[in-house]
């Protein structure tokens, strides 16, 4: 073997096979080996890794060499020892790849993550380093050609301390997961002492699980005289037939100080012998526990213990809780039986007031169906006769006009008389077929103005010292309208406005376009509506203040809207007490 740099360290481990290697250090450690895994087909780098590794030591530790001379090989010798720290691997024996599909078992298969390897190779084409190092998963990659005796030395004791931490920092996840076993019982308490009994016993088993410490659990209560004590609400060893009293008649004056001051400061108390650990609860107050054994605690036991604490202190909380939540639910089953009661005896009254009104819908419909049959016969037995006397009026009057021509006025009463009659059948029975859904729009090409000059027309023939004033010119020709629900709107607010205006106030009726729409207004100087009836003034059967003396039945301005509504239009009112009203439609056109 040709050295490096002059002495034995730097000598290569495969070089020529013109040299020999020999031992520069007689003595051997004393420790437990350290064992190495060293995968190879050649039986000659075994022997060399074995002599050059005789030599050295670490941590007062001598190496031993476990050797496999395949893959299978090495999977036999992992199967028996998977605690092996550092392996040493060729990557060319039975196969190109065999060492690389032993690091695939070792990684996967096995689950073996601990392990450092290491990959020595002689060819490296076979496996160039950057694919192989981002490939897989191995710690070092290393060619025979380079590794020296001191370099494999240094390789080792790196993947030795590595291992060693890796395994440090396992066995630390194993100590938090026997106290994360410890409490997790604690979770499933249900009563405050229980939990507390239950805790005690998870402490002493913390820190001392072969002994029996001493351990107790005390909580300050509050007297009736408002003044406070610490009481002991759990133990165990010689404190636990002490439950209930008072901390001062369990433990000396020194030990009761101890804990008053933890219980000042929150603050967790370490002593060689003994332990003082407060529980700080975000609404449930404070429990201190007290442990003592012989043996001092170290460091490591302090830490242990506060992270216990941090981790039931949540249970603690959870069980006063849970008590908080049975009161509660005990409170909550007293309420629900009295409301249960309540509402069987408001259910009761409503199964009465249900008959009650049942009785009183039955006696409604009763009465509207004998409505609709009385308007259906005034309809048919008064239109014939209305319309004789109506004939026989004009008739009249036409004799009048040339025999008696102070008839004409009388007889203008009765036609006027005749008309109002047939609007007010008609309203009614707009009203009925409104009320049930089946007045169905008749539109045709209506000349809006002419119809309301006809709408009009009567009324100055019944109301000769009243002022119509029309001013129709801005309204359209031509409206796809149904003539006789617009005229009966019309009829509606003329009319009103003839009840409600004095005598000889003028009444207009002026209509313009506003884009498709036509608006007609029907304005009076009447008595006017209060601001506060406005809202009101549509509803079907209501009659506002200023109706006291005057007849009608509450129906017609609810026809009006309902038949403007049909035809997708609109009405509204603006009136000032004392000063008229004027009503708007507004129609599609």
């Amino acid at each position: 073997m040709t050295g490096m740099g002059g002495g034995a360290d730097d000598e290569l481990l495969f070089g020529p096979e013109d040299g020999t290697v020999t031992a520069v250090r007689p003595q051997r450690p004393s420790g437990l080996p350290w064992p190495i895994l060293v995968v190879d087909d050649d039986p000659q780098v075994h022997a060399m890794t074995a002599v050059l590794l005789r030599d050295f030591d670490f941590d007062g530790r001598p190496f031993e060499v476990v050797s496999a001379l395949s893959a299978e090989e090495a999977k036999a010798v992992l199967a028996l020892r998977p605690d092996l720290p550092v392996a040493l691997l060729d990557v060319v024996m039975e196969t190109e790849d065999a060492g690389l599909r032993l690091v695939r078992h070792i990684r996967e298969e096995l689950g073996n993550q601990r392990m450092r390897i290491i990959l020595r190779t002689g060819q490296p084409g076979q496996a160039p380093e950057r694919d192989v190092i981002v490939g897989y998963d191995i710690n070092d990659y290393k060619a025979k050609s380079e590794l020296t005796a001191q370099r494999l030395f240094t390789t080792l004791v790196s993947a030795l301390r590595a291992w060693r931490d890796i395994v440090t920092i396992e066995r630390n996840r194993q100590g938090l997961e026997r106290i994360l076993h410890a409490s997790a019982s604690l979770f499933e308490m249900r009563s405050m002492r229980a939990f507390v009994e239950q805790l005690v016993e998870q402490i002493a088993r913390l820190v001392d699980p072969g002994g029996t410490p001493s351990v107790l659990a005390c909580r300050p209560l509050e007297r009736g005289d408002g003044s406070r004590s610490v009481a002991l609400v759990a133990g165990l060893g010689e404190f636990a037939c002490s439950i209930g009293m008072p901390v001062a008649d369990v433990l000396p004056a020194d030990a009761t100080a101890e804990i008053e001051d933890v219980l000042r400061s929150q603050r967790n108390l370490y002593r060689d012998d003994r332990c003082v650990l407060v529980f700080r609860t975000r609404e449930h107050g404070v429990t201190v526990f007290r442990l003592e054994r012989a043996e001092p605690y170290t460091p490591d036991e302090h830490r242990l213990l506060e992270l216990f604490c941090n981790r039931v202190a949540i249970g603690f909380d959870n069980v006063c809780l849970y008590e908080e939540l049975v009161a509660l639910n005990r409170s909550l089953e007293r309420r629900v039986e009295e409301r249960t009661n309540e509402l069987a005896a408001n259910q009761k009254a409503l199964i009465l007031a249900k008959e009650r009104v049942e009785r009183a819908l039955e006696c409604e419909l009763l009465a509207r169906d004998r409505q609709r049959q009385f308007l259906g016969m005034v309809s048919h037995e008064f239109r014939t006769p209305l319309a004789i006397i109506d004939s026989a009026a004009q008739l009249l009057a036409m004799k009048a006009e040339q025999v008696e021509p102070e008839m004409l006025e009388r007889l203008a009463v009765i036609r006027g008389s005749v008309q109002r009659l047939t609007g007010l059948i008609d309203a009614h029975l707009t009203d009925e077929r409104l009320q049930s859904n089946a007045l169905v729009l008749e539109r045709a090409e209506v000349d809006l103005p002419d119809l309301i000059r006809s709408v009009v027309r009567p009324f100055r023939v019944a109301y000769p010292d009243r002022d119509f004033r029309m001013e129709l010119d801005g309204l359209p020709r031509r409206a796809e309208i149904d003539a006789h629900l617009i005229g009966l709107v019309l009829t509606n607010l003329v009319n009103n406005a003839v009840k409600y205006s004095g005598q000889g106030g003028p009444i207009l009726l002026h209509g313009d376009t506003d884009g498709a729409m036509a608006v007609i207004e029907v304005t009076d100087r009447g008595r006017g509506i209060p601001e506060s009836e406005i809202p009101r003034l549509f509803d079907r059967f209501f009659r506002g203040s200023g109706a006291s003396g005057i007849p009608g039945t509450g129906i017609g301005l609810h026809t009006v809207q309902q038949i403007v509504l049909l035809h997708g239009g609109a009405v509204a009112v603006d009136s000032e007490l004392g000063k008229g009203s004027t009503f708007r439609v507004v129609l599609p056109v």
